[in-house]
């Protein structure tokens, strides 16, 4: 027997972007009311969108949980498609010479490691407020072995960080080269003196090992050296390594400019390392996709003279 006239017709109908649009709204807000607001509809007009949009998948899509709409397991098969095709219809969008960032209404989505995003995107969002005030920008985190599939989906523009074995299909530009210290507590036991390379070798360590790198570059820097540590604790946070640092006066190793903005926070005082570990290089990646893009161009920029800036200003050497 064949299914309903209705069903039918749905199925085979195409979607136009308006409707797509209605999945990613109430997907964001859970309303149909916030929904109709952030796309400039009326409620019955998102309403109609989702009666068409159930008949043409064949399922709810969302369900109501307490005051809000939940999406059902299809819907959130759907979102990464849904998100994606927006996204490509925005790029298509722009302007195919030039970016004026007055006037763009755009949404930037930038891959940090925690303390990175705490430096560096509050001044790239102080750009932001007086040169692109229409545009948004977003701060996410992912684990590594999803970052390529991030990017090449466009669920994130940009990533920032050492970034250690990220994909070579990426593209990539170097930011730094950071140099190593060692941070104790202001109040331990190396305080006063630095540790030599004995205690270095023998002491207790707090490693940090981020979601975000395939392998801990402090580790990864130290090993290319000859050095391995004793890391009794490993934290997925510089802001957590400074603290267990106090509490444990275990050895912490920092780059100079994370060790410089923790020490403002934390009893933490820096120490140069007993031996020279050379350096270790922070980049950004993005895919190839968006290298000629106008808007991508000038995001990149921004953040690069954002990121050098925040390395460069002055500090005392440990």
């Amino acid at each position: 027997m064949p299914p309903p006239t209705h069903e039918r017709s749905g199925r085979a109908g195409r979607l136009d972007l308006h409707l797509v649009a209605t999945l990613q709204a109430v997907m964001q807000t859970g309303s149909v009311s916030r929904a109709a607001v952030a796309l400039g509809v009326s409620q019955p007009a998102i309403s109609q969108n989702l009666r068409k949009l159930r008949e043409h998948f064949g399922d709810e899509l969302f369900v109501r949980s307490g005051r809000g709409l939940q999406p059902t397991p299809r819907m959130l098969a759907l979102r990464p498609v849904v998100e994606r095709l927006l996204h490509d219809m925005e790029m298509l969008s722009r302007p195919s010479e030039g970016f004026d960032p007055q006037g763009a209404e755009l949404e930037f989505i930038v891959c940090m490691s925690e303390f990175v995003e705490f430096t560096v995107l509050p001044r790239v969002a102080a750009e932001f407020a007086l040169h692109a005030p229409r545009c948004r920008l977003r701060g996410v985190r992912a684990h590594h072995v999803q970052l390529l599939s991030m990017l090449e989906r466009g669920e994130a523009d940009l990533a920032v960080g050492s970034l250690v074995g990220a994909a070579p299909s990426l593209r990539q530009q170097r930011l730094a080269d950071h140099r190593l210290v060692c941070m104790v507590s202001a109040h331990g036991r190396w305080a006063g003196e630095p540790p030599g390379f004995q205690d270095y070798a023998e002491g207790r360590h707090v490693a940090v090992q981020r979601a975000s790198d395939q392998m801990d570059p402090v580790s990864e820097r130290l090993r290319l050296s000859g050095i391995r540590r004793n890391a009794v604790i490993t934290v997925s946070s510089d802001f957590v390594a400074a603290r267990t640092v106090v509490a444990t006066d275990a050895l912490g190793t920092v780059t100079r400019a994370v060790g410089r903005q923790l020490a403002d926070l934390f009893p933490v005082r820096l120490q140069p390392l007993p031996f020279d570990a050379g350096t270790f290089t922070s980049r950004m990646i993005w895919h190839e996709r968006f290298q000629r893009d106008a808007g991508h161009v000038w995001l990149r920029k921004l953040v690069e003279a954002e990121y050098r800036r925040w390395v460069q200003e002055p500090q005392a050497l440990p």
